[in-house]
C-alpha cells in the first residue's frame, strides 16, 4: 500500500493525505470490458482481466456469427491487457459498418460484448 503523501510526493506536489490505496498489478478474476470508444471508427480497444497466466484470444464476430478477426495470444500473465481493433479482418481487409461482437476466450472463461463500427 502507498500513502496519498508517497503518491504525491512522486509527482513532486507538496501536499499530504492520510488514506491509503492498495495498487494492483493483476485482477482477482476474469473479465473482459466495454470496449471504448463505442461506437467507433476506426480503432476501438477492447480491455479484459486475467487473474492466472494463461493463452487466451479475442475473437471478433459479425451479425451472422463469422468470425472476422482473431487475436491469438499464448502465454498472456495475469493481469490486466488490452487489444486494439481497426476494423480490419484477419486478411487485412476493412470491414463494414454495423454491429460486431468481441469474445473473450480462456480455458476458463468465455464472454461476449456488443460494439458498433461506423462509417
Amino acid at each position: 500500500m502507498l500513502s496519498i503523501a508517497t503518491l504525491i510526493t512522486t509527482a513532486n506536489v507538496l501536499s499530504k493525505g492520510t488514506e491509503e490505496i492498495l495498487l494492483k498489478s493483476s485482477s482477482a478474476e476474469f473479465a473482459l470490458h466495454n470496449n471504448y470508444p463505442n461506437p467507433f471508427n476506426p480503432t476501438t480497444t477492447m480491455r479484459f482481466d486475467l487473474p492466472i497466466q494463461t493463452d487466451a484470444k479475442v475473437i471478433i464476430f459479425n451479425m451472422l456469427g463469422q468470425k472476422v478477426k482473431t487475436f491469438d495470444l499464448k502465454g498472456v500473465s495475469a493481469g490486466y491487457h488490452s487489444v486494439k481493433w481497426n476494423a480490419r479482418n484477419d486478411l487485412g481487409d476493412p470491414v463494414g459498418a454495423g454491429v460486431y461482437f468481441y469474445q473473450l476466450q480462456t480455458s476458463n472463461f468465455i464472454k461476449t460484448k456488443k460494439m458498433v463500427l461506423l462509417k
